[in-house]
């Protein structure tokens, strides 16, 4: 409807434009027959003026021979006279006479007579030479006047009907035409910008407006089509990068088998003991056999509980963010690492709030995220180097920062650039693949989060995980 009636108001403007135009015209050409007419009468008075008659008239002055001298070129709204340039009927100065006084030129005034008409009057001055005298042709203007008012007020109207029948059929024909087919491309545009490219437009025409339905519809086809083909390569590279990350928790896993084998090692020793114990003696107490008992079943919970954690960590499962307390992962990720750093001595410290630390993660990923930055942190140390993990609020409290250290021999400052790029690694040949930090980079992201280091040469390395408060 705005552009319809955009329509309608240039449309108007032309006719007003047009209609004042051909009005101002109009009545300029009526005023122009008026001074042909003056301009014919001196013609004619030019070729009379050396005729006897014409003479003893002007000196008479008589005004009836100058009427019906010029009659055959005027009619009864033009009188013909001869009048003194000096002075007026009272006697006063005539003003308008100036121009005639001095060039004794035909010149043509219009002005307004006594009884407030407008007059237009042309003076033909005589060839006397001692007297300011002639001729004066006067028609009056009020028909001129009159046909102007008329010619303006039918301008009006014609205005006026031409604005409402031009508004009638513009929002007749524009709305049904143009207002409609917009709005319907319009929404359609709308809807393809939410992702809906359904090939729906439909504008039956051959127009401009038909042949942009068709475009429209064409354009959203091909759309169509690279969108099934943007979700079929973005869900083959989702796959891909779980089966990296898969990858990684087993090559982890492989890595914590050797610390595991002592950390299992150790209740079965208990469990074969207690066993042996029970069935050398036959006659063993039952309170003893009850003792007994209970301890093959703690050291067996145990070595369930080693090796549930394994699993855990191991299985490939689908993404689920839900809200956690990082405080778990954070425990989970040391009860799986210690083993190992326990085999070269070195401490897993942590500081962790005291109370919950809630924020939105998937464990296993989370969990990935711990074990790859801990497991750096304790082959990166020296035997017998503790590593620090922290959890603490971060910037107005709306964030959790975590933080790995160690005290191990830093990352040189040529490396640090390519730190989180995929297949680096600074491990020797065999003993990284160079994927885990950038799997663990895109999994901080994939979390609304960051991740950043500092490292110094000889003085240790320290990870930063930012991730959002739940």
């Amino acid at each position: 409807m705005k552009l319809a009636g955009k329509i309608i108001l240039l449309f108007i403007i032309a006719i007003i434009i047009e209609t004042a135009i051909s009005s101002y015209f109009a009545s300029r050409q009526f005023i122009a027959g008026i001074e042909n007419r003056h301009h014919s009468i001196t013609k004619l008075l030019d070729k009379l003026k050396n005729d006897k008659n014409f003479q003893k008239a002007l000196q008479a002055g008589d005004h009836a021979y100058f009427q019906n001298v010029v009659e055959t070129v005027t009619d009864d709204s033009t009188t013909v006279r001869w009048i003194d340039f000096e002075e007026t009927s009272d006697g006063s100065y005539r003003p308008s006479m100036i121009a005639v006084k001095r060039t004794r030129k035909v010149t043509t005034i219009t002005g307004r007579a006594d009884h407030g008409g407008r007059m237009m009057c042309t003076y033909y001055p005589s060839d006397s030479k001692h007297e300011i005298d002639g001729i004066e042709i006067a028609s009056s203007l009020e028909a001129a006047d009159d046909q102007m008012i008329k010619t303006w007020l039918r301008a009006l109207l014609s205005i006026g009907v031409m604005s409402l029948f031009s508004a009638g059929l513009v929002i007749t024909v524009g709305v049904r035409w143009i207002g409609r087919p917009l709005e319907a491309l319009a929404s359609k545009m709308e809807r393809i910008g939410a992702g809906d490219f359904t090939n729906d437009f439909e504008h039956r025409s051959n127009d401009e407006l038909g042949r942009l339905a068709v475009a429209v519809n064409q354009m959203c086809d091909r759309l169509s089509k690279q969108k099934v083909a943007i979700e079929k390569e973005t869900n083959q590279r989702i796959q891909t990068l779980e089966q990296l990350r898969h990858a990684d928790r087993l090559k982890t896993v492989g890595q914590l088998a050797a610390g595991f084998a002592h950390e299992v090692g150790t209740p079965l020793n208990v469990i074969v003991g207690r066993a042996s114990m029970m069935i050398a003696d036959a006659n063993m107490k039952p309170e003893k056999i009850k003792e007994n008992s209970i301890a093959i079943k703690a050291e067996a919970a145990r070595i369930s509980s080693i090796v549930q954690k394994l699993l855990d960590f191991a299985r490939h499962s689908e993404s689920n963010k839900l809200i956690g307390d990082l405080r778990e992962v954070v425990n989970h990720a040391v009860a799986l690492i210690r083993p190992l750093s326990l085999k070269r001595n070195i401490d897993i410290r942590t500081e962790l709030p005291a109370n919950s630390a809630d924020a939105g993660f998937d464990f296993h990923q989370m969990q990935q995220v711990l074990m790859n930055l801990i497991d750096n942190a304790v082959d990166a140390s020296s035997d017998g180097s503790p590593v620090d993990i922290r959890l603490n609020p971060s910037g107005d409290g709306d964030k959790w920062l975590l933080e790995i250290e160690d005290r191990g021999h830093g990352i040189d400052v040529a490396s640090q650039e390519q730190v989180f790029e995929p297949f680096f690694t600074s491990k020797e040949i065999g003993s990284g693949t160079g994927l885990g930090l950038s799997i663990v980079h895109g999994i901080v992201e994939e979390h609304g989060g960051n991740i950043w280091f500092t490292s110094e040469e000889g003085n240790g390395t320290t990870f930063f995980v930012e991730l959002p408060v739940a």
